[in-house]
């Protein structure tokens, strides 16, 4: 009866462990499936290398002193548990400079009937240094968790706006930083 009952507390306590641990999930949004906003929009350019001609797609981020913007949507799979979503920024730049970079992220989540002309939700903002090196992939840390606008739901059309921030007191990046792609991660249910 003891070991019985042993048995019986050991699968409860997996299944509960199981259960309250939920993988994340990922989609990348490359530069390639963004453009420039119309206002304070980046560049939207390609490049290739010098030696083994790798091409790339990208979104110029100059040093204006303000912020310049990229957007993109997606579809947010069914099994989101339409929470909120962090983001990472893969970057790159001519620069050899070890300065950093302010990118920042919004969104808004739309559903059928909903009016396309409405605001996003608030921004989350981060900070990732240059490597010191020319033609190097930068891959900033993740966000704080951002919360979107609208009303959030698996299967949802997400507007999501992205931008670098070089008027931020951390953005001290003298030089372009290039936008490869945005790593959104969400949780699943």
């Amino acid at each position: 009866d003891t070991v019985l009952a042993t048995q019986k507390a050991v699968k409860t306590y997996v299944g509960t462990a199981t259960t309250a641990v939920k993988a994340a999930g990922q989609i990348y949004l490359s530069a390639a499936g963004m453009w420039p906003s119309t206002t304070a929009g980046m560049t939207h350019g390609k490049a290739e290398t010098a030696t083994n001609k790798q091409n790339y797609y990208k979104l110029d981020a100059d040093d204006t002193g303000g912020k310049v913007y990229a957007e993109g949507t997606l579809v947010m799979p069914s099994d989101w548990n339409a929470g909120t979503l962090t983001a990472s920024f893969y970057w790159t730049s001519s620069s050899a400079s070890t300065a950093g970079v302010v990118w920042g992220l919004q969104g808004r989540s739309y559903s059928d009937n909903d009016s396309i002309d409405q605001a996003f939700g608030t921004a989350v903002e981060v900070t990732d240094a240059g490597l010191g090196t020319t033609g190097k992939v930068h891959v900033s840390s993740a966000t704080a968790a951002i919360t979107l606008a609208g009303t959030p739901a698996a299967g949802g059309l997400l507007a999501l706006r992205c931008y670098r921030d070089s008027g931020n007191g951390s953005d001290t990046l003298a030089a372009t930083a290039s936008l490869l792609g945005v790593m959104v991660t969400f949780t699943r249910t």
